[in-house]
């Protein structure tokens, strides 16, 4: 028998059987911090310190819960993207051979 995974395969089988609760919602628009980092491929903990900084996708507070709409975490990643040699050099600084 193959040991169990530490990854938590997303969506979780307790959000899926949430999700058919409310079949008449349509799809899953909010996640928790654990499945946000995991959709992010990141640590919960670093989401929480990006939160803290406002430096993060946007959240929602809802009472004392904290949610991340899916779409919201998709624009976020966007923004994060970097295109190799996009950014202006650096001038060259003048050494002083002196």
């Amino acid at each position: 028998m193959a040991p169990p995974s530490s990854r938590a395969k997303w969506p979780s089988a307790q959000l899926l059987a949430r999700a058919t609760y409310v079949d008449d919602a349509g799809p899953v628009r909010f996640v928790d911090t654990e499945a946000a980092a995991r959709y992010l491929a990141l640590d919960a903990h670093s989401l929480e310190c990006y939160r803290s900084l406002d430096t993060g996708p946007a959240f929602y507070k809802f009472g004392r819960y904290v949610r991340y709409a899916v779409a919201d975490l998709d624009a976020w990643a966007e923004s994060c993207r970097r295109t190799p040699g996009a950014a202006p050099k650096a001038p060259r600084l003048p050494i002083d051979r002196a």
